[in-house]
């Protein structure tokens, strides 16, 4: 059809209109598809946006920590600095605000939430994330709510943005993507959702990076978005079976345990318990000793040493062969 040229720096407007359709009816939110949604070349684009377009040198960010590893070079990129938050275990990975709020200071300027939560799979619920909103309105903070994982929910669970709440649009950025929900992860497209000023602001930055998006990866959006959605039911149930064979695993395997049983996302983030092993030293024994690719939990933060992150985005098959095999060497490890 000839989709092969330019497209406006802020996308295709057909996307853009079918984009606040979506988040009006999935997160009960209302923007402008002319002024406040802006396609991006996946979500890791429109938080690098997001952050070159409101960060200034010295600036300070609230991160989460164990976190995913953009929001930390993203605000550095920016010549802010990142300023990583613990989070509580067994609070369904909800940052410690108690903690954040004694590094607050009159350089603090954002807060980032992510939920569901790479690498751990927590979601927060309503009420945290109304602590995070009155705690970002008491400190005069913008939230960026990285939003990658809203349609990856498991046992009923809900997915709230943070811009759902009174007022909150004002003052939330959405970062989102199609790249888990439609595994169009090649395909590089993802939003932003935000006030005018910020939009206004991005696509500026965009004519001097990328200028724009790949035209007709957005006309395959635009299908995906407007198309049956059934294939991504089957997706997130496909998921839960994996995700069942992980927990399992991890039950019966020695000197392994999940303090978080992901309700989103497809990840584990699961400790070790073998006292001599970094995090990177754990992740090359599994793959020396039983060909299992694992991520080290320190690259998601200083928080994340003595964990490792484990994917469930591989067929059923490989979960349960993979799961045997860290077993296995996990058992040869511990004698």
């Amino acid at each position: 059809k000839g989709f092969v040229h330019y497209t406006p720096n802020v996308g295709i407007l057909p996307l853009r209109k079918t984009l606040a359709e979506i988040i009006l009816r999935d997160k009960n939110v209302s923007y402008d598809p002319e002024k406040e949604i802006m396609v991006t070349a996946g979500g890791q684009q429109a938080l690098f946006l997001t952050f070159t377009s409101l960060l200034n040198e010295g600036d300070e960010v609230l991160v989460p920590d164990p976190g995913y590893g953009q929001y930390t070079s993203g605000a550095r990129l920016a010549g802010a600095v990142p300023l990583p938050v613990p989070l509580i275990e067994g609070h369904n990975s909800m940052m410690d605000l108690a903690y954040a709020q004694d590094l607050v200071s009159p350089r603090t300027r954002m807060i980032v939430l992510n939920s569901p939560h790479n690498p751990t799979g927590g979601v927060l619920t309503r009420g945290q994330i109304e602590e995070v909103c009155d705690f970002a309105q008491k400190h005069g903070l913008i939230i960026v709510s990285d939003e990658a994982y809203d349609r990856i929910l498991y046992e009923g669970e809900a997915h709230i943005s943070p811009a759902s709440l009174d007022g909150m649009d004002k003052i939330t950025v959405i970062c989102g993507s199609l790249s888990k929900t439609y595994a169009m992860t090649g395909w590089r497209i993802g939003y932003i959702a935000a006030p005018p000023e910020l939009i206004a602001a991005s696509i500026k930055v965009q004519q001097n990076v990328l200028l724009s998006i790949c035209s007709f990866a957005q006309f395959g959006a635009l299908e995906a978005l407007r198309g049956s959605q059934e294939s991504v039911r089957n997706m997130v149930g496909e998921f839960d079976k994996r995700r069942q064979v992980i927990l399992e695993g991890i039950e019966k395997c020695p000197g392994l345990e999940s303090p978080v049983a992901p309700m989103g996302a497809f990840y584990f983030f699961v400790r070790f318990n073998v006292p001599e092993f970094t995090s990177v030293q754990m992740c090359d024994y599994l793959l020396d000793n039983a060909a299992v690719a694992v991520v080290p939990g320190n690259t998601f933060g200083a928080n994340g040493e003595g964990y490792l992150r484990i994917s469930f985005a591989t067929s059923y098959e490989d979960c349960c062969e993979g799961m045997e095999r860290i077993n296995s060497a996990m058992r040869k490890l511990l004698g």
